[in-house]
């Protein structure tokens, strides 16, 4: 959502925008590619010189192009190339690269060494723009060599109030001459929590659910978009976290998860067996990777909301509540299936 915002800002300047995805290997490749079809485009505008340079690189224009060439190597003679042809015109290349949590290192590393020569040493004008889920904080940018992204300015997206949620659900919808029932914005609003990402699934779900949203996306429309967005985000963002958590991170989840709202400290002490310095101490490990966050009176909650109802659907999940201090665990299945569909939800721990 915010990395098309500014995709349409920077076209709106005359820029040109090169959008990829790291979630899937061969990052490189991708961007060289759609950076090149750009450099196609306009190859009758190109200068004699360029031209001598790509094909001095082996990079070949108009019928010569090989869509099937690896440029994973040569993506800075092409990013280059296009920044240069810009420059004259006072225009500049912006690259986008969202999901950079889910990206080979060695690929990301290598794009941070490419921006770097292009801005910082050929004095091209060109953007990067990366986005990533908070977890990058404690891999790609733990990494010593990824020196060029860590020195990239970052900005947090937080979430998002009552108001922006509503906009962020109803405006999209009214651009493209719809019209969002009152009733089902609210609905939208409640469910997202005000997650970004989760306010985008369930708006889009919301609408490809509608049978003519230009008459009206109604409550039913959004109940169904809003169930389609928590399965998408169980799959997309919460399982993948997930994965990359220790056990001990997983157990103290699956203690959070018995209660039906926030979580005291107090009661995941107790639950947990353990010192009130073991919970800080994953306390602060789980808000690092995004998964809890503060809820006020010093408690604390599921950072997406849809995560305690996915915790709860795990088929291991009475296998990780076993060894807390309940009497009212849910009964172990001893099985190694990973399912996403929710289960009944376990009673409340009894005061």
């Amino acid at each position: 959502m915010i990395l098309e915002a500014l995709r349409k800002r920077a076209h709106a300047r005359g820029w040109l925008t090169v959008p990829e995805a790291a979630v899937s290997p061969g990052l490189l490749n991708r961007l060289g590619h759609k950076a090149l079809v750009l450099l196609n485009d306009q190859a009758h505008e190109l200068s004699i010189d360029l031209t001598r340079t790509l094909r001095a690189a082996g990079i070949g224009l108009g019928s010569d192009y090989e869509p099937d060439a690896d440029l994973s190597r040569r993506v800075g003679n092409v990013l280059s190339a296009l920044a240069a042809h810009l420059q004259p015109s006072g225009a500049s290349l912006v690259i986008t690269v969202d999901e950079l949590h889910a990206g080979d290192t060695d690929e990301l590393r290598m794009l941070g060494i490419v921006v770097q020569d292009i801005t910082r040493i050929a004095r091209l004008p060109m953007a990067f723009v990366g986005a990533g889920l908070p977890v990058l904080e404690n891999t790609l940018l733990a990494d010593t060599h990824v020196t060029f992204l860590q020195r990239c300015t970052r900005h947090e997206v937080g979430f998002l109030d009552h108001a922006a949620a509503w906009s962020a659900l109803s405006e999209p919808i009214r651009e493209r001459g719809g019209r969002l029932a009152p009733n089902a914005a609210e609905h939208g609003v409640a469910v997202s929590q005000g997650y970004p990402f989760m306010v985008q699934l369930i708006g889009f779900h919301a609408w490809e659910a509608a049978p003519d949203p230009t008459s009206a996306v109604d409550l039913n429309d959004m109940r169904a978009g809003a169930e389609e967005a928590r399965r998408q985000v169980g799959q997309l963002v919460i399982a993948p976290m997930w994965r990359d958590l220790s056990e001990g991170s997983q157990r103290f989840l699956a203690a959070m998860a018995l209660d039906d709202g926030p979580s005291r400290p107090t009661d995941l002490t107790a639950r947990l067996g353990v010192s009130s310095g073991y919970v800080s101490v994953y306390q602060s490990r789980l808000r690092t990777a995004g998964m809890i966050a503060p809820a006020g009176n010093r408690r604390l909650d599921f950072a997406i909301g849809a995560a305690r109802q996915w915790i709860r659907g795990l088929d291991e999940y009475p296998l990780l509540c076993e060894t807390l201090k309940l009497t009212d665990r849910p009964p172990a299945r001893r099985t190694q299936a990973f399912l996403v569909v929710p289960q009944p939800q376990p009673e409340a721990r009894k005061s």
